[in-house]
C-alpha cells in the first residue's frame, strides 16, 4: 500500500486547540511572610507556596480542563499547538467541546457568585497563619478574568510558496504523526491491561470498552499510515468478534485481548515483526518474467520522476495527562 503524502494525511484532519486558563489560587511563600526565620540559601532550597484559596472550590475547573483533553486525545494526536483530529469526527468533539464550554461558565458564574464568602471561610480555616495569606488575596474580578474555557479548529494546508525549510519543517510534524500516535496506542494499551487485565482469569464486558476506544481511535486515524494501522484494526477486530454476546469474557478469549494488547503495548516491536514478514513474502514470491524485469529496471532508472514523500521523522514522547494529585492545607 502506498505511503500517504503530505496532502493526503493534511486533507483528512482538523487541528483543534484549546483555549484555556484556570486560576490556581497559589502566591509564593516569600521569606517575609514567615517573620524573619533564619532560611538556607536559594541554591540549597526555595520556599514554595501559600493557597489563597480552597483548593476544593478550584477543583471542578481542572476537571473540566482535563476532560476537554481527553475528548481530543481519544480521538486525536498531539499535532503543532494543538490536536490532529480526524474531519469525520469532528462534529462529535465539538459537541462535546460545547458541553464542556457551557459547563465551565457555569461553574464560574457558581464560583465567583459568593467569592468573598468563600474566602472569608477559608482564611478563618488558616487560624494563626491567616493575615499571612490575606495578604496575598486576590478580588473577585481579578479572578474572573483568569478563569477561561474555549477552542477553535483550523485547517493546515501544505506551504507551496513558503522557504524550503518550513515545508520541511511541516513534512516532519506531519510525517511524525503516525509515530505519535502509535506512542499513544501503546500507551494506552499498557494502561488499560494494567487496569483492567493483568492479574485476571476473567473480565466483564465493561473491560472491553477502552479496547473499544483504542480501535475507534486507530480507525480514524488510518489514513496517517494505512498498511501499519491496518493490521492493528484486523487483529482487534479478530479478538472482538470471538467475544460472547453476554456473560462474563474468560479462557482463550480472554487470552487473546491480552495478547492483542500486548501486541499493541509493544507497537515498535509488532510493526518491527510485520515489516520482517512482509520482507520474507516478497523474497518467497514467483520471479517475474525477463521482459517485466527489464521494464521495472528502466522505470527505477529515472527516480527524479518520482514525486518525492516526506520521510517520516520520529516525534516527542507522548505526552501523558497526569493525574491530579488532592491537595490540602495553605502551605507546600
Amino acid at each position: 500500500m502506498a505511503t500517504p503524502t503530505i496532502n493526503t494525511i493534511l486533507n483528512n484532519l482538523i487541528v483543534v486547540a484549546l483555549d484555556t486558563t484556570l486560576w490556581s489560587g497559589e502566591k509564593k511563600l516569600r521569606p517575609e511572610d514567615l517573620g524573619g526565620v533564619k532560611l538556607p540559601p536559594d541554591k540549597l532550597a526555595s520556599l514554595g507556596s501559600k493557597r489563597t484559596f480552597d483548593p476544593v472550590a478550584l477543583r471542578i475547573f481542572k476537571t473540566l480542563k482535563r476532560r476537554a483533553e481527553r475528548t481530543l486525545s481519544d480521538v486525536g494526536v498531539r499535532f503543532l499547538s494543538g490536536y490532529a483530529v480526524p474531519e469525520s469526527a469532528l462534529d462529535t468533539v465539538f459537541q462535546i467541546l460545547v458541553e464542556i464550554e457551557t459547563e465551565f461558565a457555569e461553574a464560574k458564574r457558581d464560583f465567583l457568585f459568593d467569592y468573598d464568602a468563600k474566602l472569608e471561610a477559608w482564611l478563618k480555616e488558616a487560624g494563626e497563619w491567616s493575615e499571612i495569606v490575606r495578604k496575598a488575596v486576590e478580588p473577585a474580578s481579578s479572578v474572573a478574568n483568569k478563569l477561561h474555557f474555549g477552542f477553535t479548529a483550523y485547517k493546515v494546508g501544505e506551504p507551496v510558496a513558503a522557504s524550503v525549510k518550513v515545508q520541511e519543517t511541516l513534512a516532519r510534524q506531519v510525517g511524525g504523526l503516525s509515530d505519535q500516535l502509535m506512542q499513544e496506542v501503546a500507551q494506552a494499551a499498557k494502561e488499560t491491561l494494567e487496569e483492567s487485565y493483568n492479574g485476571r482469569t476473567e473480565v466483564t464486558r465493561k473491560a472491553l470498552s477502552p479496547v473499544n476506544n483504542i480501535k475507534a481511535k486507530l480507525e480514524g486515524l488510518m489514513f496517517l499510515n494505512p498498511s501499519e494501522i491496518g493490521g492493528l484494526v484486523m487483529n482487534v477486530n479478530a479478538v472482538l468478534a470471538a467475544v460472547p454476546k453476554s456473560g462474563p469474557i474468560q479462557g482463550a478469549v480472554l487470552a487473546g485481548i491480552v495478547g492483542v494488547l500486548s501486541q499493541m503495548a509493544n507497537i515498535q516491536g509488532f510493526v518491527a515483526a510485520a515489516a520482517k514478514v512482509q520482507q520474507e513474502e516478497t523474497k518467497a514470491a514467483p520471479a517475474a518474467a525477463p521482459e517485466k524485469k527489464a521494464k521495472k529496471a528502466k522505470a527505477a532508472a529515472v527516480p527524479e520522476q518520482v514525486q518525492a514523500v516526506a520521510e517520516i521523522a520520529p516525534v516527542p514522547e507522548v505526552q501523558v495527562i497526569p493525574e491530579p494529585v488532592e491537595e490540602t492545607g495553605w502551605f507546600w
